[in-house]
């Protein structure tokens, strides 16, 4: 009898011959294993969200919020439900998976996070919004208040700056401050954005970094970053998706 096994990604197909004789047990065939991501529940997450990403249009402000953005080494998804109501106030769960690597020792327990999120000022010049996330395993907090604001939106290029203050609690108890600023020059005609940022952290050491970020279809990203500018730069580049359903 000639058996015949399709792959999960349907591109390989695989004969068997298995030869039968009466009065003997039927042995089982040797099936291939065609699906060696299932034993990474990283690469797992990421197939499904590809799929679906593949299979869907591009989104709309909807009702709900469907939101995904990975690499080769991390995941996160972000869903909730968003209402119909000044400031469109947002509100859901999220959690992220993380490779581990020699220097990581990965995901072993998925974080589950609550958010909230609601607009202060919707404007294309000057939008600002403000959030919440709560980590319900660590009981770590922090709260957000985002501002941009359009420096040169004529010509070939567009000039934004980026603000953000966030307060809360670690995961130990111990409170945290931080403050970024990001000035982002964003050229239309490559689709590519430079962006140079600076952190002030509490808990850190003062950060500045320089990162150049090119879109090479819609939802997938190729980013080029060099951080720790002020101490030891360490220069890095992946390809990351981003998708909202």
């Amino acid at each position: 009898m000639r058996v015949c096994y399709f792959s999960s990604d349907s591109r390989s197909v695989t004969f068997e011959t298995i030869l039968i004789r009466p009065g003997l047990p039927l042995a089982a065939p040797y099936i291939p294993d065609v699906l060696p991501m299932a034993r990474n529940p990283l690469a797992t997450w990421l197939l499904i969200s590809l799929l679906l990403w593949s299979s869907t249009a591009a989104a709309e402000e909807g009702a709900f919020v469907w939101n995904a953005t990975g690499s080769a080494d991390d995941l996160g998804i972000r869903t909730g439900v968003a209402l119909d109501m000044p400031g469109r106030p947002r509100l859901g769960a999220e959690s992220n998976l993380r490779r581990a690597t020699p220097t990581n020792s990965g995901t072993s327990h998925p974080p589950m996070r609550l958010w909230g999120e609601v607009d202060l000022r919707k404007t294309a010049a000057n939008p600002a919004s403000v959030g919440l996330t709560v980590d319900l395993v660590s009981g770590a907090a922090r709260a957000a208040l985002r501002q941009s604001r359009a420096l040169m939106d004529e010509g070939p290029a567009t000039l934004s700056l980026d603000r953000a203050l966030e307060a809360g609690r670690r995961h130990d108890g111990d409170a945290v401050f931080a403050a970024r600023q990001n000035l982002k020059l964003f050229f239309g005609g490559l689709d590519t954005t430079v962006t140079g940022g600076v952190v002030m952290d509490s808990a850190a050491p003062f950060h500045a970094e320089l990162a150049v970020e090119k879109r090479l279809r819609p939802g997938i990203k190729l980013r080029a970053v060099i951080s720790d500018i002020a101490h030891q730069p360490a220069a890095r580049v992946n390809a990351r998706f981003e998708r909202q359903w």
